[in-house]
């Protein structure tokens, strides 16, 4: 590690739950100059950038327009996202080392930049079907909510992307699940060298039986999920979540998120045409939000 970055926190933040943060952070855990937290199991810190944004513009209405203290905004910002920093750093398991954090949500990303510029964030994208299914068989989701959701946050973080872009600033670092599973370690190199990680700090002979935390084949198995150690099973395969979906289902999807899938790089089966009878069937299915919600409930979508 380099001076600069000696014991800076690390973040993983994912499109929303299920899409891989837990595995990721555990990972990057392994490390032997890292440590998971103390107590913050999720920090959710960067989810609270918003009320914290709406509370400096709160303060500034207060003071009198021709006060100097206006220009001065950003200073404030950036002393408040020093003691968010400086909080994270006190977490440490193991002092001394980075510590790392989770969180599976995105809201709030806009505004790392402006508080925490130091941090380097790892963002943990999935293929949205996937995630869906994961959520409905593990917390019993709504198809249609969750869909949208995933949207949202895919849509949230292109947003970040290109205005880093635009400004010239480095590009975000993302961490597509399917690639952490299938080649971890070269993911993980990968990473190490974006968080100035040496890869020899990592035993990586480790991976062969890594196991398995908070999956949704344990809803099936064990009533509820839990995140205590599972050894993998020789079928356990958690890129397939959705293989069963129908057209209509993907169809469904791909309406609901706008197309966003391929933004990321990921392929449907199937996609919504936008067209026709494709059409008028996504309308009579968005007609569903203006009945009563237990009407809505009865009606839900489901693959």
């Amino acid at each position: 590690m380099t001076e600069a970055t000696e014991r800076l926190p690390i973040l993983v933040l994912g499109l929303m739950p299920r899409t891989g943060t837990n595995l990721l952070g555990r990972l990057l855990g392994l490390h032997n100059d890292c440590t998971p937290g103390a107590t913050l199991y999720e920090d959710c810190l960067v989810r609270g950038l918003p009320q914290m944004q709406a509370y400096i513009e709160s303060v500034a209405e207060s003071w009198q327009p021709h006060w100097p203290s206006h220009d001065r905004l950003d200073d404030l910002r950036r002393h408040l996202g020093d003691g968010l920093v400086s909080f994270l750093r006190s977490d440490a398991k193991m002092p001394g080392k980075r510590p790392v954090f989770k969180t599976p949500f995105v809201i709030g990303l806009e505004l790392v930049d402006r508080f925490m510029p130091q941090l380097e964030l790892l963002i943990v994208v999935r293929q949205g079907p996937a995630v869906v299914e994961s959520g409905m068989r593990s917390f019993d989701w709504d198809f249609e909510t969750a869909s949208r959701r995933w949207g949202n946050a895919v849509a949230a973080v292109l947003a970040v992307s290109q205005r880093r872009e635009a400004q010239g600033q480095p590009p975000l670092t993302l961490v597509r699940y399917e690639d952490l599973v299938t080649n971890t370690k070269a993911v993980l190199q990968r990473v190490f060298g974006k968080l100035a990680l040496d890869p020899a700090g990592f035993d990586f002979d480790k991976l062969a039986d890594f196991p398995v935390y908070g999956s949704s084949e344990q809803k099936a198995a064990e009533k509820n999920v839990h995140w205590k150690p599972v050894a993998k099973s020789a079928d356990f395969d958690p890129l397939a979540r959705a293989a069963h979906w129908p057209a209509s289902a993907y169809e469904r999807f791909d309406h609901l998120t706008q197309g966003l899938s391929t933004e990321l790089g990921y392929h449907l089966p199937h996609r919504y045409s936008g067209a026709g009878i494709a059409a008028a069937r996504q309308g009579i299915h968005d007609a569903k939000q203006w009945l009563p919600w237990r009407l809505q409930n009865l009606l839900r979508y489901r693959p």
